[in-house]
């Protein structure tokens, strides 16, 4: 099964069990994997965001890093939640980049989809406490 067909798999996983609609866009080395009006904790200027994963051909024996979202995400006292100071610019959109990185072991016989989502959820919780 290519990377496209296991990503449209997974997608189809992460709307099931979320109910977020996910769109993917297919470039030459990578594949842009958006979750649309994802809901965002508490403690946030803006309450829901789209959310960028960027994956490759090789998903998903490649694991997800970081995650990308609308630039105007931040605290509600203004200040930017660490190592999310930096903008990128992809198809055409510019994306407020969480430089979050998971450093676990990853399996690709799982829904990485899922596991990114859940890291980025427990990130968040971990970011607004600490």
């Amino acid at each position: 099964m290519s990377a496209l067909e296991t990503l449209r798999e997974h997608a189809r996983e992460v709307t099931e069990a979320t109910g977020i609609r996910v769109d993917l866009v297919e470039e030459t080395n990578r594949i842009f994997v958006v979750l649309r009006d994802v809901p965002l904790p508490p403690g946030l200027l803006v309450p829901v965001s789209d959310v960028l994963f960027i994956a490759d051909k090789q998903y998903p024996l490649s694991a997800l890093d970081m995650f990308w979202t609308d630039i105007g995400v931040s605290w509600s006292d203004g200040t930017v939640p660490r190592s999310a100071d930096t903008f990128e610019t992809y198809k055409g959109r510019t994306w407020r980049r969480f430089s979050w990185h998971a450093n676990g072991v990853s399996s690709p016989t799982r829904n990485r989809l899922l596991d990114h989502f859940a890291f980025m959820e427990a990130r968040w919780a971990e970011e607004k406490g600490g």
